[in-house]
């Protein structure tokens, strides 16, 4: 990790990892809005991300008030929403969590998986439409 990544911190940690609270976000050279999350308390936990607005157009939920108040998000330039990728053994069954978005405000570096109750997105939703 070089001296100019920025660290993320996650106050609750993520669903399964509770007990990791930061991590940093790197670029990964694709042509595909990706990226690769990796936990700066455990250098063996990472996770490949996506914007999911890249593959679900039409996604969309309300932040709550308290989430907002959580990672200190004051207008829309302080939102980035990414969801985890899940990879198969073939890439036609990679899978994207819609249900439980991470919500991250960059100019805060502030972090928080949200887990969308009442919600008909799936943690598995096809990558593939076609």
């Amino acid at each position: 990790m070089s001296a100019t990544t920025s660290v993320y911190h996650f106050e609750q940690g993520i669903p399964g990892f509770e007990h990791l609270h930061h991590f940093v976000f790197s670029d990964l050279e694709q042509e595909l809005p990706i990226k690769l999350m990796q936990s700066v308390d455990d250098q063996e936990i990472s996770l490949l991300i996506v914007n999911p607005f890249f593959f679900y157009p039409e996604y969309e939920w309300e932040l709550s008030d308290s989430a907002k108040q959580e990672l200190q998000i004051q207008t829309e330039q302080d939102i980035e929403i990414w969801s985890i990728l899940t990879m198969a053994t073939e890439p036609s069954g990679a899978t994207i969590n819609l249900l439980a978005p991470l919500v991250l405000n960059p100019n805060q570096m502030t972090g928080k998986q949200l887990i969308l109750h009442d919600s008909t997105y799936s943690s598995r939703a096809p990558l593939n439409r076609t």
